[in-house]
């Protein structure tokens, strides 16, 4: 098994967010909002399978949703932003640094 940590970063306005990993719900929060000056709003961890998972992130009350496909051979960091109605993911090998 592997980590995956997923942080909520910029565009989260006090929406409702849930997270489905491999088709488990793995978070659901109402009132999520970015702390503007460190482009961070909340953060979730799990563990996962080596190999191909499913992360689906959706925002109900806005009609977003996205699934994003991850192949994982090691622990793994994934940023999600929400711009322009969409989500937008980035991947690193690395935690990521608020300051």
């Amino acid at each position: 098994m592997m980590l995956l940590r997923i942080d909520l970063q910029d565009g989260f306005e006090g929406d409702t967010v849930v997270v489905k990993i491999n088709n488990k719900e793995a978070y659901r929060k109402k009132g999520v909002k970015t702390e503007l000056t460190l482009g961070y709003a909340d953060s979730l961890e799990s563990e996962v399978r080596e190999g191909q998972n499913t992360i689906e992130i959706e925002l109900p009350e806005k009609n977003i949703f996205e699934r994003i496909s991850l192949n994982v051979s090691t622990p793994v960091y994934l940023g999600l932003s929400v711009s322009d109605g969409k989500i937008a993911a980035r991947q690193s090998k690395e935690f990521f640094a608020y300051l």
